[in-house]
């Protein structure tokens, strides 16, 4: 090798850097000033040796390697181990770019250190890149949510759907609120694209539930307004299952508003979102033939049944009554209810009557009193269609309904009361079994 390149190839035994090949000296025109006439030592700090045990500690306390914090700094870890263990020394402009990779502040390893450092001459476009760098990482973490945050709000959400029919809609109302800003604000600073996501998707759940608690509340221009957004953060995300989730509750919505072609269309294009997967047997019995039934439409009901039932044979299906607004599939009990509830509209109280056979064992059975109250109303109601009515029947199991679900009642067993009210009466007039029905009723209001 000739003497030119094994020159170039040389560098500062103090800092650790190429030296110019015209250098033939062992210090770089930085570090070959004598400390003495610059009025500071070479590091702009105390001794070296206590510099490099406070150097090492900080490292550690970061779990940053030295060959990692060198390729930060622009040193290399050879050279960074040695200042570390007090054999070389380093410049302020150094580790000034040491500390900061660090997140340590200079005064903390060295009182008195200015926060900033000017690069050495001839050094300073390399160095200030460096620094820049730097400035992005730090710019990037700072766009990092906690992670606890994004998993509580998870676990929020997930408990709220599993648990729906449970809970205290006086109280999940406003906590849902509080989680929709808090996940607002969380999503302005977050820059990490996984995070992001993630708070994205928590914010659909969370505004479709409180579209579901403002349909209870017959509040339908503020459950439309929460149900769209819930769709569009399902579009956003690119979730389809968020996306029939709430074309689920948007069916809902109107079918309880009134609006029965509409409930059936948002019921349909959610089959387009769920496909043959879980949610489909929701959105068919639930959503498309209940809508059918408002609308008089008795061949689209029975296939709509058969479908929710053909739909059902290739899921999973959970036992007894889970939450009404899963994204699982229903349980063999609520496909049943709601084939039910889709025959009462059709006024054919022997299908009403043969589907509630089916789902009253389960429904009975579980700790859902909205599930059983709405079951009571509508095997109520299919007892005052026949020519030979059972009223007093019927007028019993309304009260028992209106009982079990007198501590929280809803928009869908109102409606189904007044349904039941209306034709009664129109049937038998004001008797005083009816009356009793309609005092009980009056004393419920919506939650």
């Amino acid at each position: 090798m000739d003497s030119s390149r094994a020159r170039s190839a040389r560098s500062c035994e103090s800092c650790g850097r190429p030296l110019s090949r015209y250098n033939d000296g062992s210090y770089c025109s930085a570090c070959a000033r004598p400390a003495a006439s610059s009025g500071e030592s070479a590091v702009g700090t105390p001794a070296g040796d206590d510099l490099g045990v406070r150097l090492r500690a900080a490292r550690r306390r970061r779990g940053m390697s030295l060959s990692v914090l060198g390729g930060l700094c622009g040193l290399s870890a050879s050279y960074l181990s040695m200042v570390e263990n007090g054999k070389r020394r380093l410049d302020s402009y150094s580790l000034i770019l040491a500390l900061a990779s660090l997140r340590v502040p200079p005064a903390d390893i060295a009182p008195g250190m200015p926060d900033s450092a000017t690069p050495p001459a001839g050094d300073r476009g390399r160095a200030e890149g460096a620094a820049a760098v730097l400035a992005r990482v730090e710019k990037l973490r700072s766009g990092i949510v906690d992670p606890e945050i994004i998993d509580s709000a998870q676990r929020n959400v997930e408990h709220a759907v599993a648990e729906y029919e449970h809970l205290d809609h006086s109280v999940l109302a406003p906590a849902m609120l509080r989680q929709r800003a808090e996940v607002d604000t969380a999503l302005e600073r977050c820059t990490q694209p996984k995070q992001r996501q993630q708070l994205l998707e928590v914010a659909g759940i969370t505004s479709g539930l409180l579209g579901y608690i403002a349909v209870g509340r017959n509040d339908f221009p503020l459950a439309r307004a929460y149900c769209g957004e819930a769709f569009q953060l399902g579009e956003f995300t690119q979730r389809m299952d968020l996306q029939a989730w709430s074309r689920g509750l948007q069916s809902f919505c109107e079918y309880y508003s009134g609006r029965y072609d509409k409930a059936l269309n948002l019921a349909m294009d959610g089959l387009s979102y769920a496909l043959s997967g879980p949610q489909s047997v929701r959105l068919t019995i639930n959503g498309a033939a209940r809508a059918l039934g408002k609308l008089g439409d008795a061949r689209g009901v029975h296939r709509a049944v058969d479908q929710a039932y053909d739909l059902m044979s290739r899921q999973v299906v959970p036992s007894g009554v889970p939450s009404s607004i899963t994204f699982d599939c229903y349980s063999a009990a609520q496909t049943a209810s709601n084939a039910a509830t889709a025959y009462l509209s059709l006024g054919s109280p022997d299908k009403v009557q043969h589907y509630i056979g089916l789902a009253l064992p389960e429904i009975s059975k579980a700790d859902s009193p909205w599930s059983r109250s709405l079951v009571m109303i509508d095997l109520a109601s299919s007892l005052i269609q026949p020519k030979e009515a059972d009223l007093d029947r019927a007028a019993a199991l309304m009260l028992d309904a209106l009982s079990i679900s007198s501590g929280r009642p809803i928009a869908s067993g109102q409606l189904r009361t007044s349904e039941f009210l209306r034709r009664a009466t129109g049937q038998w007039g004001n008797v005083q079994q009816l009356r009793a029905v309609r005092e009980a009723a009056s004393s419920l209001t919506a939650c």
